[in-house]
């Protein structure tokens, strides 16, 4: 059986909440969990030789110790390593993305915003899960303004990257089984019939996900605020541009990543390297 391979960093207090929703998935999913840590180079973590004895770790990061110690008991020794790695975090993650099936961070500015440009594989933005954080958005604020509580919803506008980001969120969706909202933002007539044929194929492969659409006149960004306001899962695509030319996310992803209040998936459109960047020094804790 395939195991899917679910990488996570931790750090900071986001960063452990990106762990829990890691080990979540990596349970629901039968998956193998990948821990990432950053430290100083200096740190006795970063050893050099190969595997860090657990209890050097418990005795300089009890903390860590404790995650690894806890997701070991709930999905089995085999299915979690933890990786200890010195250098910048966001080369490290990218690094660590190169062959994972999911890449699970925190929200925290800029290193947020590297890793989901620039990693090999769909990359899930977790925030500190209560209360939710205010936002520019007022539309998105307000419980009666959450049509699609629950659901996983997709934002959609005809290109490649809207197709990555509705093969994850039906996949995603059923996996889960739980119901999704494909969200169209337009200003353009004719809007309602296009999104239902860009979203036909996908209702096919996945005939047990209960599916709503949903076409907002406006700008994107605040029309998917409104949408996903109590959502599970917030899908949206990158901008897909190729790994030299492409330095940024699309305005509306970057947008998404500083204004959600929940969890936000972005969802690449190629299998290529996202970018070549310095490997860090890796050590390879074993439990």
């Amino acid at each position: 059986m395939y195991r899917p391979t679910i990488v996570t960093g931790v750090g900071g207090g986001a960063g452990w909440q990106a762990l829990a929703w890691a080990l979540d998935e990596a349970a629901a999913t039968e998956g193998r969990l990948a821990i990432c840590h950053v430290c100083p180079a200096d740190s006795p973590l970063v050893t050099g030789s190969g595997a860090v004895p657990v209890g050097l770790l418990e005795l300089v990061d009890p903390p860590l110790a404790r995650a690894v110690a806890a997701a070991r008991s709930r999905l089995g020794g085999d299915r979690v390593t933890l990786s200890v790695h010195s250098g910048r975090v966001d080369r490290v993650l990218v690094d660590a993305s190169t062959h994972a099936d999911l890449m699970v961070i925190a929200a925290g500015g800029r290193t947020t915003h590297r890793v989901a440009t620039h990693a090999h594989c769909p990359v899930v933005v977790v925030r500190p899960g209560a209360p939710p954080r205010p936002t520019a958005f007022p539309e998105a604020n307000h419980a009666r303004h959450a049509p699609f509580a629950g659901h996983v919803v997709v934002g959609v506008d005809g290109s490649a990257p809207s197709l990555a980001a509705l093969e994850f969120g039906f996949a995603y969706a059923a996996a889960h089984r739980r119901p999704l909202a494909a969200v169209h933002i337009t200003a353009e007539p004719g809007a309602p019939a296009a999104l239902a044929a860009e979203v036909a194929p996908w209702i096919d492969e996945y005939p047990l996900v209960a599916v709503e659409q949903a076409v907002y006149a406006g700008r994107p960004l605040p029309g998917l605020m409104r949408a996903a306001a109590g959502a599970a899962l917030l899908v949206v695509g990158d901008r897909g541009r190729g790994p030299i030319g492409r330095a940024v996310l699309g305005s509306v992803a970057d947008g998404v990543l500083d204004h959600a209040t929940g969890t936000v998936a972005v969802a690449h459109t190629r299998d290529a390297p996202a970018a070549v960047l310095a490997h860090p020094h890796r050590a390879e804790v074993r439990i």
